[in-house]
């Protein structure tokens, strides 16, 4: 009775254990998380290259010198768009303020029955000048050189995670075989094959939602980009990127992009009610290229979460780690969405659910078949009997 529960006790007591020690380490532990996630993410796409015949470094090699070009070309092309863009938006702050008081206020305080309101340029510099100089006075030069050495030794981590992370991936990527077979050898072999399976769905389910979602996001961007650019926004470019980024996390990027991009246009084009209107059409139109063409062909049914599950998954998510849960959110929750399908199917086998284990259609073909073989051994054996009852008239007749 004592050695099980004790046996328990430790194996518990060595989890808890690890995961403390992990957790201690995990400024070093990270980037090999980051790069163990780039190796699975990009692993489809290295064994694709195997198959038409280059070798794994090669194959790995091409994936990342891709990945360079790709961004390369990415930045050379949008960021003087976007940098034009942010230009045109801080040389026009003043003329937006000044809409800001003449126009838009006083049509809210007239509309909702407000008090005047306005906004004080002069109010607003002396009280940014305050903030510096409580904030960032001679006296605060400590703090300061303080901060300063601390931002520096972040950008410091930050810089060797980016150095270390492509290096740990690629070694990563060229033993990936290996290492997936040494994780498989540490199963008990009693359970292997239940969790070989539940490991091959959730395989499933993130890369659909990987592949699915990051495409999804991409297109769009790019029909937020492009509609909100044909209608004249000035800033539609970097509002529709930021919105496609932003779908991500779900109702996130619409929410974003239609308050920025509605404000942008009182700002351009003030009181119209057609360019409003127009960028509500941009939007509605995402939405319905999102929800009827993108979710359906790039996710389809895959990730199995309603629209109630994904709300909540989402707000569970930022509760427990803010931003960076909000980004897990979906792809944990379709993971516990597998799990909880496999625990299902396991209780509903066993007795506990029922005064025996629901028979499911594999029992019943197996009953049918040693049914019919007893059918078939009964027949046999009344033939048998039959012919033994025959004979002994016979031998009783001769005598």
């Amino acid at each position: 009775m004592h050695d099980p529960m004790l046996k328990r006790i430790f194996i518990l007591a060595g989890i808890a254990s690890f995961l403390w020690v992990i957790y201690l380490l995990l400024p070093v532990v990270l980037p090999f998380v980051i790069a163990f996630l780039v190796a699975y993410l990009f692993s489809p796409l290295v064994e694709k290259m195997q198959k038409i015949g280059l070798p794994r470094w090669l194959a790995i090699s091409t994936v990342f010198i891709l990945i360079i070009v790709g961004l390369t070309l990415v930045g050379w092309f949008l960021v003087p768009m976007i940098w034009a863009q942010l230009m045109y938006a801080r040389d026009h702050i003043p003329e937006m303020i000044h809409w800001i008081n003449e126009t838009f206020l006083p049509w809210a305080s007239t509309t909702f029955n407000l008090e005047p309101m306005e906004i004080n340029t002069d109010e607003l510099s002396v009280t940014v000048m305050d903030y510096i100089q409580t904030n960032y006075s001679v006296d605060n030069i400590q703090d300061i050189a303080l901060r300063l050495a601390q931002s520096g030794l972040s950008f410091i981590q930050i810089g060797g995670t980016l150095v270390l992370v492509p290096i740990i991936a690629f070694y990563f990527l060229l033993d990936w075989e290996r290492m997936l077979q040494h994780m498989r050898r540490t199963i008990p072999r009693p359970m292997e094959t239940d969790v070989v399976q539940i490991a091959r769905e959730c395989h499933e389910v993130l890369g659909a939602f990987v592949k699915g979602q990051f495409l999804v996001m991409i297109l769009l961007g790019l029909v937020y980009a492009v509609g909100l650019q044909l209608i004249g926004l000035h800033v539609g470019l970097i509002i529709g990127l930021v919105a496609g980024l932003a779908s991500i996390i779900p109702y996130l990027g619409f929410a974003v992009g239609i308050v920025a991009a509605v404000i942008a246009s009182f700002l351009q084009f003030g009181m119209d009610w057609v360019h409003l209107a127009l960028v509500f059409l941009v939007f509605m139109i995402g939405q319905a290229v999102e929800g009827y063409i993108l979710q359906p062909f790039l996710l389809g049914d895959k990730i199995g979460l309603s629209p109630v599950a994904v709300v909540f998954s989402v707000l569970a998510g930022a509760q427990l780690l803010g931003f960076a849960g909000m980004l897990i959110a979906l792809p944990v929750a379709a993971i516990i969405v597998v799990l909880l399908r496999h625990l299902r199917a396991s209780y509903e086998r066993s007795r506990l659910y029922g005064a025996q284990p629901v028979v499911t259609t594999e029992h019943i073909e197996n009953i049918d078949l040693s049914t019919s073989m007893n059918q078939d051994s009964t027949h046999k054996n009344t033939r048998y009997d039959i012919a033994q009852t025959d004979n002994a008239n016979k031998d009783d007749s001769s005598k």
